[in-house]
């Protein structure tokens, strides 16, 4: 999406939701946020690195990690790096509250206001029913489609993906 193509389309939620611009996180905190927005939308690429790994990435120059929180709440999270957008994700309670377009709206704006010209974002068939509508009405447009067999991660790790989370 180039920033011609942005339609803004979030209102401002009925809740005190503020984003924290995390400068320096840590691959702890990392797994729990990746853990808690992408647990329900089976992801686990990034559970396969070690810490080592996770850290050198985090710390890659232009990566950026924002947190939404309601008070002490994780609402979700976006992550930029390499004029993409890598990661952006609710936790389950605040799904469905129109909080979704409202964040992306903010991760588009700090995208743009970091001097990019465009944003690539990619999605899956896993991620939420409404993710690709939403990306779409913001003025994302496809540029291509793949298909791609990956390893269930609750059949990988049954303990881990249990449902719901212990």
């Amino acid at each position: 999406m180039a920033p011609s193509d942005w339609t803004r389309r979030g209102e401002a939620p009925d809740l005190a939701v503020a984003i924290e611009h995390v400068t320096a996180p840590t691959a702890a905190l990392y797994r729990d946020l990746y853990d808690r927005v992408g647990r329900p939308w089976l992801w686990y690429e990034r559970r396969l690195l070690s810490d080592e790994a996770l850290q050198t990435l985090l710390e890659q120059p232009g990566h950026e990690l924002h947190v939404a929180r309601e008070g002490s709440d994780l609402v979700g999270y976006f992550e930029l790096g390499d004029r993409e957008l890598v990661f952006f994700g609710l936790t389950l309670d605040y799904v469905g509250r129109r909080i979704g377009p409202w964040l992306l709206d903010r991760a588009v704006e700090r995208a743009f206001a970091l001097g990019w010209p465009k944003i690539l974002l990619n999605t899956n068939s896993l991620d939420h029913p409404r993710a690709l509508d939403t990306y779409r009405k913001a003025g994302f447009r496809p540029l291509r489609r793949e298909e791609k067999e990956l390893r269930d991660p609750r059949i990988l790790w049954p303990d881990v993906y249990r449902w719901p989370p212990a």
